[in-house]
């Protein structure tokens, strides 16, 4: 694993903001756009919210104190319950049979799941990345 404090990796710095807030948005969106129950509500919002929110915090901390190094597993791993909560967060009130109006699915769970799953898949993958100088394993 290499590590390059000066490295100019400012990616998962920059994707940092908008996971936050689309996970912010998340766990209100329930509360805002419609009537379901206060379980239900919990369990398609904040819950899912609060994993993604917490594991991409956690994460970038991590990446910053061990020097934003290449292809650390740790700092890859740490992103994968917040995935699996942004994949949730798309198809959790349809799972559910949540009686939701097409707008409701869209504002809630479909749309900031989806730009969840693409924003986190994509930290992930500057995080796998290797240094040029690994070399290339043979086929």
């Amino acid at each position: 694993m290499h590590v390059d404090p000066n490295a100019r990796g400012v990616l998962p710095s920059r994707l940092l903001v908008p996971i936050l807030a689309v996970s912010a948005w998340v766990a209100v969106a329930p509360y805002v756009l419609t009537d379901a129950t206060s379980l239900e509500r919990a369990v398609i919002g904040p819950i899912p919210a609060s994993v993604v929110f917490a594991c991409a915090l956690t994460d970038w901390r991590l990446w910053l104190d061990r020097g934003k190094p290449w292809h650390d597993w740790a700092v890859i791993v740490l992103l994968l319950p917040a995935i699996g909560a942004a994949v949730w967060i798309t198809v959790g009130a349809t799972l559910l049979e949540l009686p939701l109006t097409r707008p409701e699915l869209l504002g809630t769970s479909i749309g900031p799941g989806i730009a969840l799953i693409g924003l986190l898949t994509t930290t992930i993958s500057f995080h796998g990345r290797h240094h040029p100088d690994e070399g290339r394993p043979s086929p």
